[in-house]
């Protein structure tokens, strides 16, 4: 599709009403994409093509070219709690004078959700889904192009790394545009994408401290590499705080409560005991269980996920934390978007 007729399918898109950002002028969108089963696939371009969804939502009042986020949802998808909360993140983001797309992997795709079972869904889906989101918004005139940045939660703050790398993002972009920063809320590294390059653009790590579903400590080793690759990185680590530290719905009632049964998820797959390096240009894995330059099948890679995987994770909100977050992501953009307030 040509960008000229991408942005008149943009604009013709119906006016929705969008929960937090009442007065902000959104729209749904459908998303031409593909579904690779694998980061292989996405590169020679041996996805399937698919459609999904995602809901544009321009500030009140926006003049001219505006600056805007990609919105990635983590495994919980855009239903329940997890959904709503990004439906939050998009009212406080449109109120600051930036444009959001909350993109939507999941139910054009059947899925419900995938923390019980990731095998549902490549995570490359969803970096195929935003990079195609990225080219969109890149072609409609409403929006600066120099200033499309991403936010991704848990499987989405993967996905705000995966799409850094610049093999990657030059499979789906043809021409220069990138993200042009990138927020990660406790993204997963158990398993690690290298490349030799990265779009360079920064990035905002924000994690909790006793995170027993996505551990802190590869997550930190990864930002340490996207550093030394030129991305200039803020780490904001968060004591005590749990995965999905900024989800209100779902934990107000347990808030108070440092341990409950009612905020741990007994069913979803975690990978918090695995350790994988890949080189995303020829494949190679570089680290398997902490063995460096292993000597590696891919049998041999399934059969360790496999073993390294287990159950069940602490969820739960903190107040502190998420208004800290709130407060950093303001300032984050505000430095690099160089918005007015």
């Amino acid at each position: 599709m040509s960008p000229i007729r991408i942005a008149a399918a943009l604009m013709l898109c119906g006016v929705l009403a969008l929960p937090g950002a009442a007065r902000a002028q959104a729209q749904q969108v459908s998303i031409p994409t593909v579904t690779p089963d694998s980061p292989w696939a996405l590169l020679k371009h041996q996805a399937p093509p698919a459609t999904v969804t995602g809901v544009l939502s321009l500030p009140a009042h926006a003049s001219g070219p505006v600056p805007a986020m990609v919105l990635k949802h983590g495994s919980g998808g855009m239903t329940g709690p997890t959904g709503d909360n990004i439906r939050k993140w998009a009212g406080i983001l449109n109120g600051w004078g930036v444009a959001t797309f909350i993109v939507d992997s999941f139910t054009p795709r059947g899925i419900a959700e995938t923390g019980t079972n990731q095998g549902q869904l490549s995570s490359w889906a969803d970096v195929a889904d935003a990079l195609a989101a990225l080219k969109l918004l890149g072609a409609d005139p409403r929006i600066d192009r120099t200033r499309i940045g991403i936010v991704g939660w848990s499987r989405g703050g993967g996905v705000v790394l995966q799409a850094a790398l610049e093999t990657v993002r030059k499979s789906v972009i043809a021409d220069d545009l990138k993200f042009a920063l990138h927020v990660v809320f406790y993204g997963p590294a158990t398993t690690q994408y290298r490349d030799r390059a990265t779009d360079r653009s920064p990035f905002l790590f924000l994690h909790g401290e006793a995170d027993n579903y996505v551990p802190i400590g590869p997550t930190r080793e990864l930002a340490n590499w996207v550093q030394g690759m030129g991305s200039a990185v803020t780490f904001v680590g968060y004591p005590g705080a749990n995965h999905d530290f900024d989800v209100e719905t779902a934990y107000q009632g347990a808030a108070k409560k440092k341990a409950s049964m009612q905020d741990y998820a007994s069913a979803v797959e975690t990978f918090g005991k695995c350790d994988l390096v890949v080189d995303i240009t020829n494949g190679h894995v570089t680290r398997m269980d902490h063995q460096n330059d292993p000597k590696t099948t891919p049998d041999s890679v399934r059969l360790y996920i496999r073993s390294c995987m287990g159950h069940g994770a602490n969820l739960g909100l903190n107040s502190d934390a998420r208004a800290d977050a709130v407060e950093k992501v303001h300032a984050f953009l505000r430095q690099y978007f160089h918005l007015a307030g």
